[in-house]
């Protein structure tokens, strides 16, 4: 851009700013607003043609997208932080909390994710639902479901260690 656009822009800053942030703000909160108004008036800066019919419409289209990128970005963090959470090991040298885990690695994921929401991460039904995106009853179905099959898969005899039936599964 030469000067002249240049000092252009700072006066479009300036005016327009304040209005872009409070539209990021009131979508994602202060903690994002910055960050999202602020690339939005970077991409300004070297994108929007200064014979545009519509800036402030530019800006707050852009500033829209910019969000749903950010929400999309946060879901995927959030995801796979939770995903490891619920994943995570047991405490080392507890047998049956090995014995356990090894029993819900053999489980197909879906019994095996609704388990240890339900029962390790103490989710209510509601809960276990919006992370699943079914009905809390679904989620019952699901957990029963689940349940029988992890009753299938422990040692019958009682006489049999939990280190033999593992062994010989």
């Amino acid at each position: 851009m030469d000067k002249r656009m240049h000092d252009g822009f700072d006066a479009f800053f300036r005016a327009h700013y304040a209005a872009v942030w409070r539209y990021v703000d009131r979508r994602l909160g202060s903690a994002s607003a910055d960050d999202v108004a602020a690339s939005t008036f970077e991409l300004a800066y070297r994108r929007l043609d200064p014979a545009h019919p519509h800036p402030v419409g530019w800006l707050f289209r852009t500033a829209s997208n910019l969000m749903k990128a950010e929400m999309r970005r946060s879901d995927r963090e959030r995801r796979a932080a939770r995903e490891a959470e619920v994943l995570r090991a047991p405490s080392e040298g507890d047998p049956e909390l090995e014995t356990l885990t090894t029993l819900l690695e053999r489980l197909p994921a879906p019994h095996r994710t609704v388990l240890q929401l339900t029962y390790w991460d103490g989710l209510s039904a509601a809960d276990v639902g919006v992370v699943l995106g079914c009905s809390e009853q679904a989620v019952w179905k699901r957990v029963s479901r689940a349940k029988a099959a992890l009753r299938a898969a422990w040692p019958t005899s009682p006489a049999t260690t939990w280190k033999e039936a593992m062994t010989n599964a």
